[in-house]
């Protein structure tokens, strides 16, 4: 079986088309507006400084930046609030565009090198793959475009859709057992992250009956476990990157910062309205519950095509961080014979059709 990750459709709701009517997307979580922070920095940098204080972590006051810190609330985007954020921590963001910067100049000199002595596409994929998400992100897009790159880079980025640097399998243990509540061992034969934390059972029944040792795809945003359920159920558990949140919109607010400084003088197009609908629907992405609500809305929308399938989640393994949906078994479309590529093809032109012009719900990340 060749394992991927979960599809990551996104919900576009087209007002003409009555098939959407009936799909009511999560409200989103009512913050102050730019207007309002503006008015009350003294006020919101005594709040800051506070929490930071009694938590010790900023990632709370980060999540709260988002709407995570209400009821219930979902991850939303707002420029101003984002910016406002890392602006108070210069420190950050300068560091960042420097890596940024750095990253530029060495794909650059790759770039140049006449006597072929380096792979330029090898040189782009790294560079990014270490920047992080949101240059992941531009690299996986960019790999579907053979009219902006040369079609050798083109194929090197491909290597981003799924072959990510991962991260340590201890935090992702980590992530799954607190979000999923486990109160003993994972799986039989793995460690506990929390076996020293008050109130684990070593007797306790393993949450899975089986799981990888180590993750069986690294992508942008998490890496995904292979496991079986008590009941004998194969699944593919997402786990979401360690700091996901923070080094996108840190990232995010950089590029803003950027775009703010060229737009006008070297580009008239309004690219801060472009790269805000991307950051918006990274954000989203950011929450795995998103993910769900959104997969079983896009499966319901083509079921009338007959073909069309997506993995089914397990909402009570369903987390901002972490989610655990039905595996799959399937094979790349490199491996397909021609005819049975060429079948595949059409049936996916057609659907990707059919969620433009007559369901209006799309699936976001159509690579192969």
């Amino acid at each position: 079986p060749q394992p991927s990750l979960p599809l990551r459709p996104a919900l576009q709701p087209r007002a003409a088309t009555a098939s959407c009517s009936s799909i009511a997307e999560p409200p989103e979580a009512e913050l102050p507006s730019a207007a309002t922070t503006e008015a009350l920095p003294p006020l919101f940098a005594q709040i800051e400084k506070s929490l930071e204080a009694l938590t010790g972590n900023p990632q709370l006051l980060l999540e709260a930046v988002v709407g995570l810190n209400l009821p219930g609330g979902v991850a939303t985007y707002d420029r101003d609030r984002v910016v406002g954020y890392f602006q108070r921590r210069p420190t950050l963001m300068v560091s960042r565009a420097y890596e940024f910067l750095r990253a530029f100049q060495r794909v650059r000199s790759a770039w140049e090198a006449t006597d072929g002595s380096v792979d330029r596409g090898v040189v782009l994929r790294s560079e990014l793959s270490a920047l992080g998400p949101v240059a992941v992100k531009v690299g996986q897009t960019l790999s579907q475009r053979p009219d902006i790159l040369p079609e050798d880079v083109c194929e090197a980025l491909k290597g981003l859709q799924t072959s990510n640097e991962p991260f340590p399998n201890e935090e992702a243990y980590r992530v799954i057992a607190e979000d999923f509540g486990a109160k003993g061992p994972l799986a039989p034969g793995l460690p506990s992250p929390l076996q020293r934390h008050e109130g684990f059972d070593p007797d306790a029944p393993p949450l899975f009956a089986k799981l990888t040792a180590d993750c069986i795809a690294s992508a942008s945003l998490g890496q995904v476990y292979r496991g079986t359920m008590h009941d004998g159920r194969e699944i593919a558990v997402k786990v979401q990157r360690p700091g996901a949140l923070r080094q996108c919109l840190l990232d995010g607010s950089v590029i803003i910062v950027a775009l703010k400084a060229i737009q006008g003088r070297y580009w008239n197009g309004d690219l801060l309205a472009i790269f805000d609908l991307v950051a918006s629907g990274i954000v989203q992405e950011l929450d795995f519950r998103n993910e769900a609500r959104n997969a079983a809305a896009f499966k319901r929308s083509l079921s009338f095509l007959g073909y069309v399938d997506v993995p089914v989640t397990l909402p009570e393994l369903t987390t901002r961080r972490a989610m655990a949906m039905e595996w799959v078994h399937g094979r790349h479309l490199s491996d397909l014979a021609p005819e049975e590529a060429m079948r595949m093809t059409f049936m996916s032109c057609e659907a990707v059709t059919a969620g433009l012009v007559l369901t209006g719900i799309v699936h976001a990340d159509p690579h192969e």
